[in-house]
């Protein structure tokens, strides 16, 4: 796909800075990119690339960035903005958009989709896909290879399912959902019940459900109810090999990294931020605009607003002091020591 930069700017409502009239043929990093590419820079630490890149143009936060770029002057046209990340994002669909799409719809006769399922206008069904009864599929929906849909489950509109994801009966997909490859929707949570020396299973009997906009990570589980739902809603997007146990609800617009893990019945709020490897535990309630710092555990509920790290989790000002003052221990130690003439041993 080809752009005149004055239409990628147009488009992204990007101020140029130098115009000139080039063709943009795609995009990549500073130190990749061709002269028909564009780049961006938001983080400090590429900066040293600009003196060498062969970008055709660079979208900066130039007001920010004009007293470090290079003293001999830039090769590359500036595309202004306060945000580069958020315009580099919108170039992604600019330019990416298409390739994750077939360009006509089919079925394909190696699908096993049953009588009684229902499938929307321009629906694309690759090989070995097999869809269990009284499911529906929306209109311009995608599902791919090797993918397992049971009964009645309900798949929103232009959702996209990559190869070999499993959800399981009764779920229910929003529309513009993403899931992919090997993800699992609607599984049974963790649930059993001490007999005797045995575990008695917990029948599952609840449902899945994914709001709008949701987007699951690679390898992903979501658990199904044991009553009732877990929900998911919308805008919310799941990281790969990230564990979501029975009756959670995730709220909207949470980014949740990879290989966190949300135990049951837990209340995330909207807008909560995980890093990587975050624990929560079950039947905690988390507030609406968290930041958890990764590698966290939460064992207690979490106001609104709050940053935390650390496990058990504490402020994020409370823990960084910690960790400084723990990185000292040996010093500190070896002072106490030398002050009362301590020769070392058990104490």
């Amino acid at each position: 796909m080809k752009h005149r930069i004055e239409n990628v700017a147009r488009l992204l409502s990007l101020r140029v800075i130098n115009p000139a009239d080039i063709i943009v043929t795609g995009i990549n990093s500073l130190k990749d990119a061709k002269e028909t590419d564009i780049s961006f820079v938001s983080n400090a630490k590429y900066l040293k690339y600009l003196n060498s890149t062969k970008a055709g143009a660079v979208i900066m936060d130039y007001a920010a960035l004009k007293d470090k770029l290079p003293l001999s002057g830039v090769n590359f046209i500036i595309l202004d903005t306060k945000d580069p990340y958020l315009a580099f994002a919108k170039l992604t669909h600019l330019f990416c958009e298409e390739k994750k799409k077939p360009k006509e719809a089919f079925i394909s006769d190696k699908a096993n989709v049953d009588k009684t399922a229902v499938l929307g206008q321009n629906v694309t069904i690759y090989p070995n896909v097999f869809i269990d009864k009284k499911t529906k599929v929306g209109n311009n929906s995608i599902i791919m290879a090797n993918a397992v849909v049971g009964k009645n489950v309900l798949i929103g509109e232009e959702v996209i399912v990559y190869p070999n994801v499993t959800i399981y009966d009764n779920s229910v997909v929003g529309n513009r959902c993403i899931i992919h490859a090997g993800s699992v929707i609607g599984s049974d949570g963790f649930g059993y019940a001490r007999n005797g020396n045995k575990y008695l299973k917990i029948i599952h009997s609840g449902k899945a459900v994914l709001e709008d906009d949701v987007e699951v990570g690679a390898l992903t589980s979501i658990d199904r109810g044991v009553m009732g739902q877990t929900v998911i809603k919308k805008g919310t997007k799941i990281d790969n090999l990230v564990q979501i146990a029975h009756n959670v609800t995730i709220g909207e617009n949470c980014v949740i990294a990879a290989q966190s893990g949300v135990a049951g019945s837990s209340h995330i709020g909207d807008n909560v931020a995980f890093g990587g490897q975050v624990g929560i535990a079950g039947h905690l309630s988390i507030g609406n605009n968290v930041v958890i710092a990764g590698q966290s555990g939460i064992s207690h509920n979490v106001k609104d607003n709050e940053t935390i790290a650390g496990s058990p989790a504490i402020p994020i000002k409370d823990w960084r002091l910690a960790t400084v003052l723990f990185r000292k221990l040996p010093e500190l130690l070896n002072f106490r020591r030398k002050l009362h003439g301590d020769k070392g041993g058990n104490e």
